[in-house]
C-alpha cells in the first residue's frame, strides 16, 4: 500500500479516527499501530530489518546513556580530582561509548550496505550461504505467524516468507534508507549527549516507522520529531484542512504531471537509440521535471498526512529550481539529506584532528588559501561520494555524484576568482537579468545530472549527449514527432500546461503568497470551489487504470 493505492484513503480515515478516539496520552499508541499495519501491508518478511535495526540503536543509545549518568555521578563523588584526572577519566568514558557508537552504527549501516550491494556480492559463496539461512529463518517466522496469529493474513498482502529463497532477491526493504540514516543520527546525537536516550522502545519504533515518512522520507530529527509524536494533539479543524489541502496539492503533481510526463520519458529512454537529439533532449527536460513532482508531491502527501495528526515534519523542498548555483540548489533539493550529511558527515569530518593537521601541514607549504579548501574540499568529497552511493551503487551514479560534487568544490574553490571577474567586466551580478541566466544555466546543469542517471548506464549516457550535440534535428520538435511517444497532443499539451502552472505558482510563493492562507481566505463557496477543483482534476486528469503502477514512487527505490 502507498500513498496512491485506493486502499490507502479508508486507511487513512481509520489512522484519524483511532488517534482522535484514543485518550490524549496514549494516542501515540494509534500512530504506532497505523504505522505497524501500513508497514505489514508490504510483507512480513521486512519486518526483521526494520525491528533489528531499531532494536541495536535501542540498546546502544541505553547504554551509551548508563555510560554517561555513571560518568557524571562519579564525578560529583570525586571532588578531590584535579582537571587532569577528570578529563583522562571523561576520555576513557566516552571510548567506550564510542565502541558502541561504531558497533551500533556497523551493524545498522551494514544492514544498509548489504541491501543495497546484493548484486555486487551475490558471487562470494560465504555470503551466498548467509542469504540461504536467513531465508529460512524468514520462513520459519512466517510460518509462526500464519499458524499462531492467522489474523494477519488479512493484513498482510503477498508475504512471500513462505517461499523458498537459494539466491539473492535483490530487494530494497521499505524505508530502510530512511529509517537507517534516522536511526543513525540518533545514535549519533545521544553520543554527542545533543540528544537523551529513549526508554521506551516503542516510541522508538514509532520515530523509525511513522508511516507518514517511511515511503521516501523526509529523514527528520529525533528531538524534532519524537515529542510530538509522543504527546497527544487535540482535533483541529483549520490544521486538518490544511494538511488535507497540501495532501490533494500532491496528488496533483504526482499523478497529473509526474504520473503523465513518466508517459513520454520512460519510453523514449528506453528505446533512446531510436531517437534524435531534440527528442531525447525533450525527454531529458521532462524527466526533470517528472522527478520533482513524482518526489516533491510524494513529499507534500506525506506531510499533509502528518499534519493532520498534528506532527509538523521538516520540509524536504523549495522551490529548488528558482536557485542561482549550485550550492543553493542542493539547499533547496532533498533538504533533509542536505542537512542529515552536513551533521552527520560533512561537520565530523571538518573538526577531524588528521583533517585539521593535513590542512596545516598545506598551509604551511602551500599558503592560507590552500589549507583552507582543504578544509572544505575533503569533506565534500566524501559527501558527495556517500550521496551517490546513497542512490544506487552503479557507476553512473557514482559519476552523478562525483559531477554534482565537482561541481560545488570548483565554485567554492574559484570564488574569488569569479567575483573578480565579474567586478573586472562589471556583470550586474545583483540584476533580474543575470539571475534568469543563472537559473536557466544551472537548470542546463540539472538537466545533463539526469541524462547521467536515468538511461541506467554510462554507455548510454554517453550515447545520448552526443546525440543531443551532434544529431540535434529541431523540426523534430515540430513536425508531430513527439505525440508519438507516450502522450497525445491533448496529453502532452496538458502536461506542458501543468509544469508552467507550477512555475506560476513557485514563482508567487517565491514572492511570499501562502496559497494555503488564500484559500482559506476565500469565501466559503468559492472555497469549496477550490477544492473541488482540485479533486476533479486528479479525478478527470490523473493517471490511473490498467497497467498503472500505483507504488511507483520514484524515491522509494532510494
Amino acid at each position: 500500500m502507498v500513498y496512491t493505492d485506493y486502499l490507502f484513503f479508508p486507511f487513512f480515515l481509520a489512522a484519524v479516527l483511532l488517534y482522535f478516539g484514543l485518550p490524549l496520552k496514549v494516542r501515540w499508541i494509534g500512530l504506532l499501530a497505523a504505522s505497524m499495519f501500513f508497514f505489514f501491508t508490504w510483507g512480513v518478511e521486512l519486518l526483521p530489518f526494520a525491528v533489528g535495526a531499531v532494536v541495536v540503536a535501542w540498546a546502544a543509545s541505553c547504554l551509551m546513556k548508563r555510560e554517561y549518568l555513571k560518568q557524571d555521578e562519579r564525578l560529583l563523588r570525586e571532588k578531590a580530582w584535579d582537571a587532569a584526572k577528570k578529563a583522562a577519566f571523561r576520555r576513557k568514558v566516552k571510548q567506550r561509548c564510542r565502541y558502541l557508537l561504531w558497533a551500533a552504527v556497523t551493524l545498522i549501516v551494514g544492514m544498509l550496505v548489504y541491501i543495497k550491494a546484493q548484486h555486487m556480492l551475490a558471487g562470494v559463496p560465504v555470503l551466498t550461504s548467509a542469504v540461504w539461512f536467513f531465508s529460512k529463518v524468514y520462513q520459519h517466522i512466517g510460518r509462526f505467524f500464519m499458524l499462531h496469529m492467522p489474523v494477519l493474513g488479512i493484513f498482510v498482502k503477498d508475504t512471500g516468507v513462505m517461499e523458498t529463497f537459494t539466491e539473492f532477491s535483490f530487494f530494497v526493504p521499505l524505508g530502510i534508507s530512511y529509517y537507517t540514516m534516522s536511526l543513525v543520527g540518533y545514535l549519533a546525537d545521544v553520543y554527542w549527549r545533543k540528544e537523551e536516550a529513549e526508554k521506551n522502545i516503542l516510541l522508538l519504533l514509532l520515530y523509525a516507522l511513522y508511516f507518514p515518512k517511511i515511503l521516501a522520507g523526509p529523514i527528520v530529527k529525533y528531538r524534532d520529531c519524537a515529542p510530538m509524536l509522543r504527546e497527544g494533539h487535540p482535533f483541529a479543524y483549520q490544521r486538518m484542512c490544511e494538511g488535507l489541502q497540501r495532501m490533494l496539492w500532491g496528488y496533483v503533481k504526482k499523478m497529473v504531471i509526474a504520473d503523465r510526463l513518466n508517459l513520454f520519458v520512460s519510453p523514449v529512454f528506453a528505446a533512446y537509440e531510436d531517437y534524435h537529439g531534440a527528442v531525447l533532449l525533450v525527454a531529458a527536460v521532462g524527466s526533470v521535471f517528472y522527478t520533482f513532482c513524482d518526489f516533491s508531491g510524494c513529499m507534500d502527501i506525506a506531510l499533509g498526512a502528518s499534519q493532520v495528526f498534528g506532527v509538523e515534519l521538516t520540509e524536504n523542498f523549495k522551490r529548488p529550481f528558482f536557485s542561482v548555483s549550485v550550492a543553493e540548489y542542493w539547499r533547496r533539493w532533498h533538504m533533509t539529506l542536505g542537512i542529515w550529511f552536513k551533521d552527520y558527515v560533512y561537520m565530523p569530518l571538518a573538526v577531524s584532528p588528521r583533517l585539521i593537521r593535513l590542512s596545516g601541514k598545506l598551509r604551511d607549504r602551500f599558503g592560507k588559501r590552500a589549507g583552507k579548501n582543504c578544509m572544505t574540499v575533503v569533506p565534500l568529497c566524501v559527501v558527495w561520494l556517500l550521496t551517490g552511493l546513497w542512490h544506487s551503487t552503479g557507476w553512473n551514479y557514482i559519476v552523478w555524484g562525483s559531477y554534482w560534487g565537482s561541481l560545488i568544490i570548483l565554485s567554492t574553490i574559484f570564488e574569488p576568482e569569479i567575483t573578480r571577474l565579474s567586478g573586472l567586466f562589471h556583470i550586474p551580478v545583483h540584476s533580474r537579468g543575470f539571475q534568469a541566466v543563472r537559473m536557466l544555466r544551472l537548470f542546463m546543469l540539472v538537466i545533463v545530472s539526469r541524462i547521467l542517471t536515468e538511461p541506467g548506464s554510462l554507455a548510454a549516457s554517453a550515447e545520448i549527449l552526443k546525440k543531443i550535440v551532434f544529431q540535434f534535428y529541431p523540426w523534430e520538435l515540430f513536425d508531430g514527432t513527439l505525440y508519438t511517444l507516450g502522450l497525445d497532443r491533448p496529453g502532452l499539451h496538458l502536461a506542458a500546461i501543468s509544469v508552467c502552472m507550477l512555475g506560476i505558482i513557485g514563482w508567487k510563493q517565491e514572492k511570499g503568497i501562502v496559497f494555503r492562507d488564500k484559500i482559506a481566505g476565500l469565501p466559503i463557496v468559492l472555497r469549496w470551489s477550490v477544492l473541488l477543483a482540485g479533486i476533479a482534476a486528479v479525478l478527470v486528469f490523473g493517471i490511473y487504470g490498467t497497467g498503472y503502477d500505483a507504488g511507483s514512487f520514484l524515491y522509494m527505490n532510494y
